[in-house]
């Protein structure tokens, strides 16, 4: 190993933590949502969850057919310098908001944030183990060569336009506003 690798993977080491901290954030936002504001996220996650199904109605069977034979290996790998890819500040390529938009209603799967030592992601198990409405949006939009070759990418960018309509319109203002109480006084 050159020196340049060992200061890559520390990097990736110290982002996994940190996306680690951030990820956990993201769940003690949701668990400290009230009654009122999950009533928006619901409606919220209902249309961003149809629109990540409609995606994947169009790729799964590709994936289907290409990934259990997989030879490229490039997919949900922290780090791929061949595609200028790093996904190592966030776990599961989630934000706040299509975190929340997922995690409405729906227990995920632990993380295994071991698996940043192996610069997998943390939902990796010999497959994605989140359900398949469960996806952030990030990972909507990666696509190996030959998941390309198949698919009718401008159909399937259609709608992951749809999933990133859901998102650009969700307002965590919105989501936290407070509820205006009616006072009588003056």
């Amino acid at each position: 190993m050159t020196g340049k690798d060992i200061d890559l993977k520390e990097k990736l080491l110290r982002d996994c933590k940190s996306a680690r901290e951030k990820y956990e954030a993201f769940e003690f936002t949701y668990r400290i949502l009230r009654p009122a504001d999950l009533k928006y996220l619901r409606k919220q996650s209902a249309a961003y969850k149809e629109a990540v199904l409609a995606v994947q109605e169009l790729i799964l069977p590709a994936v289907h057919k290409h990934c259990p034979h997989c030879t490229w290996g490039t997919c949900c790998r922290l780090h791929s310098p061949e595609l200028s890819i790093y996904i190592a500040k966030s776990v599961g390529c989630f934000d706040l908001i299509d975190y929340l938009l997922v995690r409405c209603d729906t227990e995920l799967p632990l993380p295994n944030f071991a698996n940043g030592r192996r610069n997998l992601c943390a939902f990796w198990d010999n497959g994605c183990r989140l359900g398949p409405d469960c996806r952030s949006l990030l990972c909507l939009q990666f696509y190996c060569e030959p998941l390309r070759r198949e698919l009718d990418m401008d159909s399937v960018n259609g709608r992951i336009a749809a999933v990133q309509s859901v998102v650009n319109n969700f307002s965590l203002g919105q989501l936290f506003a407070k509820e205006t109480a009616v006072t009588s006084g003056r």
